[in-house]
């Protein structure tokens, strides 16, 4: 009797360590598979992340040296144009210059009227796209993007208008490429001569002989900043319009200017048909004093 308990507890013993090699075995297999698996889909992930950055990456690197003949936004515009039975034109305006031969009248005007902090962001200004978030919300519907000059050369580069969030990723991601591999100065210079200025007009040079006869590197103050203006309606301003948006969007530039010391005191009103802001406070104190007559001016002239 003994014996056979004996010959029970061994069969027993013998089965308990067959069960936990099996387990053993099968675990391990199981771990073994979910690391090839998982080393499979991590390198599959990385190969799709380096498939997606790559392209980007080399498109824009290509314009660090090369411009293009026509970017996204004017082939789009163009198949508009002509897709317009009302238009009267199906061909665009345009014509490259260097940097060097804008008018610094003009590259100032155009940086106060569009991206103030352009040479102090890294290619996308957080604050602005912050209070564009908070307006579309309070509208309900995406109207503003808050966008800098680098990632409004994006989308006319290499995007389309469409208003979504996965194309204003993309234009982030377009920005930032941008910034790393073109520079500042060289993002100017594309976006300067690829800006759409008027309703088939894109370039700072084809819009000056456009609206003034004669070429960008001689625009005058007024000039520039009138040109600058038209940028945030090209479709549908012109440096002649006379309207409070258009006086507004000139007061703009030239409190911008003044604030950074890049015009006078003289210069911001014959720019602007206002007193400038140090004048203001002046007149706004007398004004206060005891016994003055508070009388409402109006300092603006009106185009």
């Amino acid at each position: 009797m003994e014996i056979n308990k004996k010959l029970l507890l061994k069969k027993s013993g013998k089965i308990v360590l067959l069960i936990l090699k099996i387990l053993y075995t099968t675990v391990k297999t199981v771990f073994v598979l979910y690391a090839v698996l998982f080393s499979i889909a991590l390198t599959f992930a990385g190969y799709m992340i380096y498939d997606y950055v790559k392209k980007p990456i080399e498109q824009v690197r290509y314009y660090s040296k090369n411009n293009p003949e026509q970017t996204s936004l004017m082939k789009n515009h163009l198949q508009k144009l002509k897709a317009d039975t009302t238009s009267h034109c199906d061909t665009l305006i345009h014509t490259f210059v260097r940097i060097d031969s804008i008018s610094p009248f003009l590259i100032n005007s155009v940086l106060a009227a569009e991206d103030d902090g352009f040479y102090l962001h890294p290619g996308i200004d957080i604050e602005a796209i912050l209070k564009a978030m908070e307006h579309n919300r309070m509208q309900g519907e995406n109207t503003h993007g808050g966008s800098t000059i680098t990632q409004q050369l994006a989308k006319n580069l290499f995007l389309n208008t469409e208003r979504t969030y996965n194309r204003k990723y993309a234009e982030l991601l377009y920005s930032f490429l941008l910034e790393h591999f073109l520079g500042k100065n060289r993002i100017l210079e594309l976006y300067m001569n690829y800006a759409q200025w008027g309703k088939n007009i894109f370039g700072c040079e084809a819009a000056s002989k456009f609206y003034y006869k004669k070429s960008c590197q001689n625009l005058t103050r007024s000039e520039a900043a009138r040109l600058a203006a038209v940028l945030s309606m090209p479709s549908k301003l012109t440096p002649y319009h006379k309207t409070n948006y258009m006086g507004k969007r000139i007061a703009m530039i030239g409190q911008n200017l003044y604030l950074h010391k890049t015009i006078n005191d003289s210069q911001y009103f014959s720019l602007t048909g206002l007193l400038p802001p140090s004048k203001m406070k002046d007149s706004s104190t007398t004004s206060s004093t005891p016994g003055s007559k508070k009388e409402k001016t109006d300092n603006r002239i009106f185009y």
